[in-house]
């Protein structure tokens, strides 16, 4: 009975990793906010674009053996870019309204990706790269950026599929930062 329970366990592995978009919070490490202190043109997302070939979000490791399997969240790319960016940017005194008409910004997914990263004799870890570019039209400027980032979790004895989620988050607070600190960026929506 004890070895057909130990086979059943072996080859019970997810089909998926689903991860909550309510969990994408960044590490408190790589959580810096730095707060814009002149008034600024309020900004509309007008459109976010996945230019990625492969729409899953990246891939952990689940089951006793280690599968290798797809990461998905309950919501699009879309929807968890253009809400990551919408909340990083309103936290730093950019005021982002569906109905703004000053500046669209018009944002592109070149890679979004998060992984659990196992090394022999290594505590689990989870590691992400995003790249978006971004482009704003105002009255009379237009702005366009391409910025990345790479973000790789501590680790400990936890599984690292817990991680998946903050690592993720702190890659895009990251990646907001660096666009907040471009001055044409900032100068374009003066």
């Amino acid at each position: 009975m004890k070895y057909l329970l130990l086979v059943g366990l072996m080859s019970c592995s997810a089909a998926q990793v689903n991860l909550n978009s309510n969990e994408l919070l960044p590490y408190k490490e790589s959580s810096q906010v730095t707060r814009v202190q002149e008034k600024l043109k309020p900004i509309r997302i007008n459109s976010v674009k996945d230019n990625r070939e492969e729409k899953i979000f990246g891939h952990a490791f689940t089951g006793v053996q280690y599968t290798k399997t797809p990461i998905l969240f309950e919501k699009s790319a879309d929807d968890i870019v253009k809400n990551l960016i919408a909340d990083s940017l309103e936290a730093r005194n950019i005021v982002v309204h569906e109905e703004a008409q000053t500046a669209a910004l018009d944002i592109e997914i070149n890679q979004m990706w998060v992984e659990e990263v196992i090394e022999e004799f290594q505590p689990e870890k989870a590691k992400c790269t995003l790249d978006l570019s971004f482009h704003i039209t105002t009255d009379n400027k237009k702005w366009s950026g391409e910025f990345q980032t790479e973000f790789i979790s501590g680790g400990d004895l936890s599984d690292g599929t817990e991680r998946l989620a903050p690592t993720l988050a702190s890659c895009f607070n990251e990646l907001v930062e660096k666009l907040v600190s471009d001055e044409k960026f900032l100068s374009v929506l003066k």
